[in-house]
């Protein structure tokens, strides 16, 4: 216990002192800075958390390719915004490119198949939920920043809520095979303090949301970030690591942090869309 407490103390003050560092910039990032400082900093995040994600196929004995999935992913990202690109071009790239690399590597042909899938499922699936944070923020006008801001409060208090209740109440474990520590009674926490949380982002800074779909759309990324979440969990426990990275000093890597948001972002972007934007129910 004496040698685990200085690294413990160590670790959270580590981890305090980035989101001190950190959450300023962020927040300037979404709420005022210019489009394409907005565009730069998902561009990089997500760059990173590929990164992450492909090394754990790497620790798996995988030959995956990150310079061009990297590649690939900022031209699918670059889909998003410009209109000459569309985003089905984005996706044929990779699918077509990541394959025909393969047939002419000299990897062994044994490991073709999940060196493949695994590039090929981390470039769609961090650059499609990231796609989906540039067009959250930038689609909607006035409402884009807000959204974004509403996105990361309803996810993120969720997930200190179902930390909090599940460490003190937690019994009923929700999905032990893939994060033994999750429980039922901290997802329902979770919900409720997302709840909370989405109440007073209506009552502060976005009157525009209604309450009762701000509380709607709270409890849908609430359980969904959950699902995003163990998403994440699974390959890690695949590829037996704790952590997707080290990018963050006391959070782990960017896919640690982001994986909830990443999952989220493209259900709350629908939301908006189709029965608040679209359909001007509000």
């Amino acid at each position: 216990m004496a040698d685990g407490a200085p690294q413990s103390r160590s670790k959270r003050f580590a981890r305090e002192l980035t989101a001190l560092i950190g959450a300023p910039i962020l927040v300037w990032l979404i709420g005022w800075a210019p489009s394409y400082a907005y565009t730069i900093m998902i561009a990089v995040i997500c760059s990173l958390a590929l990164f992450e994600f492909l090394v754990l196929g790497e620790k798996k004995g995988y030959p995956v390719q990150k310079v061009l999935s990297i590649l690939l992913l900022l031209f699918l990202l670059s889909a998003f915004l410009l209109k000459t690109v569309s985003v089905e071009m984005g996706v044929f790239a990779i699918l077509l490119i990541l394959p025909a690399f393969y047939v002419f590597s000299h990897s062994s042909v044994d490991a073709a198949l999940p060196a493949s899938a695994v590039c090929v499922l981390g470039t769609l699936y961090i650059g499609m939920l990231g796609g989906a944070l540039l067009r959250l923020r930038l689609d909607f006008g006035a409402a884009g920043p807000k959204l974004i801001f509403f996105l990361c409060v309803a996810v993120w208090a969720a997930d200190a809520g179902a930390y909090y209740v599940g460490r003190r109440y937690g019994k009923t474990k929700l999905s032990p095979r893939v994060s033994p520590k999750k429980t039922v009674e901290g997802l329902v926490g979770g919900v409720v303090i997302s709840l909370l949380a989405a109440a007073i982002v209506h009552f502060t800074f976005f009157p525009e949301l209604p309450l009762l779909h701000a509380l709607v759309a709270a409890m849908i990324l609430a359980v969904a970030g959950v699902i995003g979440d163990l998403a994440e969990s699974m390959w890690k426990r695949s590829a037996d690591v704790k952590d997707s990275g080290t990018f963050l000093p006391g959070h782990g890597g960017f896919l640690d942090r982001m994986d909830s948001v990443l999952f989220t972002a493209p259900l709350l972007y629908s939301y908006w869309f189709l029965y608040v934007h679209h359909f001007r129910l509000i």
